[in-house]
């Protein structure tokens, strides 16, 4: 599997949600009406793009979705549709995951009872067609969160600051008594398996702030090791950076590279920073303060450093991270 993790996931709920909305309200279901409901649902679900109006993440949902159906409920020709597909869009929230839904079945018989009295639609068998898809769907999603799981590598989230973590690869491989765990690291931290390693890394941390997003959290921010020899080697680099391709998790997931890889790289960063990707730079005592690289530090979502001497000399000017041996 290689492709961008985020926009599989939430395409596939889009697509679920139209299901629902189509079984749920026949011939009161209008394309276009959907359009405008489902484009403020993402953007607002999933991209976190508007601004904040409400403290609650669903009261927050509903404002946009209020906003754009507005046009239709002042058309005559679209008001009564426009009314009844934003009254359904709520039950939208328990079966995408925005609030919890402790009974699916009670739930879909509610659903019922308003179809046949605001709707006037009878279907004997719609609570069972309901419950199918619903299941199926959630069984689908679950499985795709869970299909990057390995048994044998562990994700470490180190705390570096409020929201802000480091992603550390762990391995759980069994190897021969005859190696000591000094001689397994070693290995293991080589830069000879460094680029399969960001193989792993990079779905794990992905389905990270995936996870995040979905629970309505949009501030948590994850640092993960970026190898510059497979810049490369596009196709690879391609490959791997797609993992993480999408609007908000670049947000989430910021690329740290030592300023001796940008010094030799410096086109292929730029690159980078072009195509959306949020940079971290490392640092160490062979960097110098002089005007010039001031002002390069300013271009960088972080500095990051694990000399404390540097921490402390920047720290006041600086959008910088002290992470112990990184």
């Amino acid at each position: 599997m290689n492709y961008d993790i985020a926009t599989e996931y939430i395409s596939y709920s889009q697509s679920a949600i139209k299901r629902y909305l189509v079984l749920i309200l026949e011939q009161y279901f209008d394309q276009d009406i959907y359009d405008d409901l489902i484009n403020a649902y993402i953007n607002t679900r999933y991209y976190n793009l508007y601004p904040k109006v409400y403290d609650r993440f669903e009261e927050n949902i509903v404002y946009y979705l209020k906003k754009s159906v507005q046009k239709f409920k002042d058309d005559a020709k679209f008001k009564e549709k426009a009314k009844y597909m934003f009254q359904m869009f709520k039950y939208v929230f328990a079966f995408d995951g925005v609030v919890e839904c402790d009974s699916a079945r009670e739930l879909i018989s509610e659903i019922k009872r308003v179809r046949l009295i605001s709707l006037k639609l009878i279907d004997s068998s719609f609570e069972a067609k309901f419950y199918n898809m619903l299941e199926k769907d959630l069984i689908a999603k679950k499985e795709f969160l869970e299909s990057f799981d390995d048994k044998n590598f562990t994700m470490n989230y180190l705390k570096v600051k409020d929201n802000i973590f480091y992603c550390v690869l762990d391995h759980n491989l069994k190897f021969s008594k005859l190696y000591s765990d000094y001689a397994i690291n070693k290995v293991f931290n080589s830069k000879s398996i460094s680029e399969q390693k960001l193989f792993v890394s990079y779905p794990l941390v992905a389905i990270k702030a995936l996870q995040d997003i979905i629970k309505g959290n949009f501030t948590k921010v994850y640092i993960a090791d970026y190898v510059f020899s497979i810049a490369g080697k596009p196709k690879k680099n391609q490959r791997l950076l797609k993992y993480i391709d999408n609007d908000i998790i670049k947000e989430k997931v910021i690329l740290k590279l030592s300023y001796d890889e940008y010094i030799s790289n410096r086109d292929k960063v730029y690159e980078l920073t072009r195509s959306g990707f949020k940079i971290a730079l490392k640092i160490d005592k062979s960097f110098v303060f002089n005007e010039e690289n001031i002002k390069l530090l300013r271009l960088f979502t972080f500095i990051v450093t694990d000399d404390s001497q540097i921490y402390d000399q920047a720290k006041d000017n600086y959008n910088i991270l002290f992470i112990p041996n990184s």
